[in-house]
């Protein structure tokens, strides 16, 4: 943690820092702090060091020696060694404001700066970085006038100079959205790095892998770093881009992958960051891919924060461009398959309310379940801010919108509630839905009446609970209710995700188009609410599962009864209707 060798080329932290030891007894203390730690019995000495120190630094003049001459940096990253192996406080604490030595005017606008100096700043900056990509929020460091010497004759001159390429890239995007200008700047900027990169600075091989990552080989550390920081550039501009725009990014893609969509694009570099980070293996690579691997896993803060207020005001959110499209069309192929062998079954089709929507179960064997489809991280981290932690899944199905026959007359279903038992005046369930194709008011995208998930409990419907007709909302209430908030029938992106309070009315629609719409519906409980479902898959999945578990990727409680692949396979079309299945609770 204190200076990576790849940010300190010329060691200058290993002779001028213990060089400053023995000559300064500020910078003693230091020391003394930090190798304190080592023993318990110094812990309580190690501590006041450690406030006297952060005092000392937050008290020094902007003019001082140890600020021009870099000490006040290097010391800045002693006291980060020393906070991390503490282990009591947050290890970017520093970086939340406590002391700025690399964000003093003027500081790099001189040519002539010491090689600590130089070395602090970069290594600063990189966490900097590191600490805005898990907070997506600005840099501390202003760099609009900063003007470091940049070597672009070295590998670490190549480094440094994308290092300061995302920063600016991050002041600009995290401000506020990127304008069109800032935003053709950026992409300015990462060709001119791109064109200038050497042949040697390049991945030498890059392979498929038994896990999701690939294995991506480069020559030296400074070589994954720089080309971490290159990818996760391209990344926030894709974010910010059009379908137009990101199309235009994929060209500067190191690898050659085939982009359909702007989410396949995101997909694609967030794999690559990873696989770079995860076969390098080396603390300096691993350290400096901490803030792209986190941007790459989650939402940030803020629209965590807009997600789930949504979800409590509203009884629902979308979520756009976070499935990977290839991922969907293999499955849509198969369920849209696997309707029309359910329709086959005449009178025994699991329909629901009518006979234009069928439930239908995904095929729950390992070649379909793809965790970015059905344990989401994005989608868990929602459910999780929502429900409270490790949600339990036990409901896995879909509803296909099934074209209107020849000769027909469009049947739509009565506006219901799935919630057709007692329950709770507060979120204890959501359902997530995956609509594996773009889905149109044309091919039956879903009726919702947003905010009657808090406002109305059973005493608003009619229909026992179990029948197939249960949940329905009685005329009075819809009549009420539209006069307040009509409902609406929204189109959602093909690669989103939808989140949805169990409680919503909603209802499905006609499909006037000749093609099956398919959706995906997971349920997640709050972890109290005591449902009794569990799902079942094959025993294929199970790996699947351990491993997103050991990764520390699932964050949900999954009881599933384990069956054999053919039992799995010739089960899973022969399900119920929506409403037979019970999402009630025990007593």
């Amino acid at each position: 943690m204190l200076l990576p060798v790849q940010f300190d080329p010329q060691e200058t932290a290993t002779v001028d820092v213990p060089r400053h030891y023995l000559e300064d007894q500020k910078i003693a203390r230091l020391f003394h702090n930090y190798v304190s730690n080592v023993s318990q019995c110094l812990r309580p000495l190690a501590e006041e060091h450690h406030t006297r120190c952060v005092k000392l630094l937050i008290e020094l003049e902007s003019e001082n020696e140890l600020v021009r001459g870099g000490i006040a940096l290097a010391a800045t990253c002693l006291l980060r060694s020393y906070e991390i192996l503490s282990g009591d406080t947050d290890p970017n604490v520093h970086l939340r404001g406590a002391y700025s030595m690399a964000s003093v005017p003027g500081l790099f606008a001189t040519v002539t700066r010491t090689p600590l100096l130089e070395a602090g700043f970069w290594n600063y900056l990189r966490e900097d970085i590191t600490f805005s990509l898990f907070e997506r929020c600005p840099l501390k460091m202003g760099l609009e006038t900063s003007q470091p010497l940049l070597d672009l004759h070295s590998d670490q001159g190549h480094l440094n100079a994308i290092t300061l390429v995302l920063g600016r890239i991050i002041n600009d995007c995290f401000r506020d959205e990127a304008d069109n200008l800032t935003w053709s700047n950026s992409f300015d900027s990462l060709c001119e790095w791109h064109q200038q990169l050497p042949a040697h600075m390049l991945p030498y091989s890059r392979q498929n892998s038994s896990t999701p990552f690939p294995t991506i080989w480069l020559l030296q550390p400074c070589h994954a770093s720089a080309l971490h920081y290159y990818l996760v550039g391209l990344l926030i501009l894709a974010i910010f881009a059009s379908e137009a725009e990101a199309k235009h990014l994929s060209y500067l893609s190191i690898f050659q992958h085939e982009t359909l969509s702007k989410s396949d694009f995101l997909h694609h570099l967030a794999l690559d960051i990873c696989g770079i980070a995860f076969t390098a293996k080396t603390p300096s690579v691993l350290v400096n891919a901490f803030g792209p691997i986190g941007y790459c896993s989650c939402l940030n803060h803020r629209n965590l924060e807009k997600a789930v207020r949504h979800v409590h005001q509203d009884g629902l959110v979308v979520i756009e461009d976070i499935v990977p499209h290839k991922f969907l069309d293999a499955l849509n192929k198969k369920m849209v398959d696997d309707a029309q062998t359910l329709l086959s079954q005449g009178e025994k089709t699991p329909f629901n309310y009518n006979r234009g929507n069928i439930q239908q179960d995904p095929p729950p064997v390992s070649e379909y379940f793809n965790p970015l489809i059905f344990a989401n991280p994005i989608a868990t981290q929602v459910t999780t801010a929502v429900l409270g932690p490790r949600p339990k899944w036990t409901f896995c199905s879909a509803n296909s919108a099934m074209p209107v026959v020849l000769g027909a007359e469009p049947q739509r279903q009565p506006v219901h509630s799935d919630a057709d038992f007692a329950h709770p005046n507060h979120p204890f369930a959501l359902v997530v839905n995956v609509p594996l194709v773009t889905t149109t008011p044309e091919n039956g995208s879903t009726e919702i009446w947003l905010g009657t998930h808090n406002q109305f409990g059973i005493e608003a419907q009619e229909g026992a609970h179990g029948e197939r007709a249960s949940g329905r909302i009685q005329e009075a209430h819809l009549a009420q209710q539209r006069q307040i908030s009509p409902p609406t029938q929204p189109s959602l992106k093909k690669g989103s995700i939808v989140i949805r309070d169990l409680r919503l009315w909603h209802a499905g629609m006609p499909n006037t188009t000749d093609q099956t719409r398919v959706m995906l519906a997971m349920i997640h409980f709050a972890p109290w609410f005591r449902n009794r479902m569990r799902l079942e898959f094959s025993e294929d999945i199970r790996p699947i599962l351990q491993r997103l578990e050991t990764d520390g990727m699932l964050d949900l409680d999954v009881p599933v009864d384990w069956v054999s692949r053919d039992a799995a396979l010739q089960r899973y079309l022969h399900r119920g209707f929506g409403n037979s299945y019970d999402f009630s609770q025990e007593d």
